[in-house]
């Protein structure tokens, strides 16, 4: 139980950095494929997730010290198959006959490791059954090629970060962990009665995706920022080996708001299946991306400027200017706030109205 213990406080340390790196991924795919993020998949997903960290950590947990491991004498492999079956025999007080041995047999370890062998894989045969369709086949050879990553893991000594194995490899943590996985695939059913089917969970995806939710445009926009950004600072580089003037620093943001008019979306609305509700005019669509640039990013940088070139021709107290810096940015703020209340609410943006665009979502129900 105590190992138990550890490999699920591990687990749950660990999951949210590999999770954090995950979702990234993640929401580009969803919303790229199907143009929303469906919960149900989400919760399937990450559980899955969850439980092979939990089983990764539960077969190399705990860690022996490097000394430790170098002077273990004992045997690293068991070959012989059903070997439990006569450690059962040899090591336990059970009879068939009598059911009086049947509990004081399964505090036995030799009897609950066992069975925790045939319960570590069960999930993983419901995994594969369910949500990603495997039929009976894959989903034995599977669960024989995990657990065969296992017992590798084990016999090599975390892949050789120890001088030699701390566990054993065995051939009965083959044969029973694959038959948590056949156990598991018929478990499955269960779930495949009550929950919603992959088919079903695409399908209501792909029908969300055909409007457009507000974090799928801020998703968008980071990707675009991200672009600029990038290119702002290769320029910047340039800017800082040289003498070119720093102002030259926004044009990579009018440049590519500039492209993204030619070809009537950026990069974001591109990837995530997102266009413009009138594409033919392409003045319209420069009306759009200029006033979007001037409310979001032109007037918090002219902010800055009027009050670095106050600061700088006026001999105002170094308090005096960081006020007037908080001004600025609370303005900003208020900016970008009354724009998140008004998209929340269904309302159009100043931008929007003054274009008299709308940007909506190219999906279509595949399914």
């Amino acid at each position: 139980m105590e190992n138990f213990r550890i490999a699920i406080e591990t687990a749950i340390l660990i999951f949210p950095v590999l999770a954090l790196v995950f979702t990234i991924f993640y929401i580009l795919f969803e919303y790229h494929k199907y143009g929303s993020i469906n919960y149900l998949k989400t919760i399937i997903i990450y559980s899955f997730i969850m439980y092979l960290l939990v089983a990764f950590f539960l077969v190399i947990l705990p860690l022996p010290s490097k000394e430790f491991a170098r002077i273990i004498t004992r045997p690293t492999y068991n070959l012989q198959p059903f070997n439990f079956i006569h450690e059962i025999i040899n090591n336990t007080s059970l009879q068939i006959n009598d059911f009086s041995t049947y509990f004081p047999t399964l505090k036995n370890s030799v009897v609950y490791e066992a069975i925790f062998n045939v319960f570590l894989t069960i999930p993983f045969g419901v995994y594969l059954h369910y949500y990603f369709k495997c039929n009976f086949r894959k989903t034995i050879f599977y669960t024989f090629c995990l657990t065969l990553f296992f017992e590798v893991t084990q016999v090599t000594g975390l892949y050789f970060i120890y001088p030699k194995a701390y566990r054993i490899f065995d051939v009965d943590d083959l044969i029973l962990n694959t038959l948590g996985g056949f156990i598991g695939y018929f478990v499955a059913f269960i779930f495949i009665k009550i929950l919603p089917s992959k088919e079903t969970i695409e399908k209501n995806s792909y029908i969300k995706g055909m409007n457009v939710s507000i974090f799928r445009r801020f998703v968008s926009l980071i990707i675009d920022i991200f672009i600029v950004g990038l290119l702002t600072f290769l320029l910047g580089y340039l800017v800082y080996q040289t003498y070119l003037p720093k102002l030259i620093l926004i044009i990579p943001l009018l440049l590519y708001y500039t492209l993204a008019t030619i070809s009537k979306k950026t990069v974001g609305m591109a990837f995530l299946k997102l266009k413009f509700d009138d594409e033919d005019s392409r003045f319209k669509i420069l009306s759009y991306y200029y006033i979007f640039l001037f409310e979001f990013f032109l007037i918090p940088i002219i902010l800055v400027l009027i009050v670095y070139l106050i600061s700088k021709n006026f001999s105002l107290k170094n308090n005096l200017v960081d006020y007037l810096y908080i001004i600025s940015f609370a303005i900003s703020l208020l900016i970008l706030t009354m724009a998140i209340f008004k998209r929340i609410f269904g309302m159009p943006l100043f931008y929007e109205k003054a274009s008299q665009l709308q940007i909506i979502s190219t999906i279509k129900n595949n399914t």
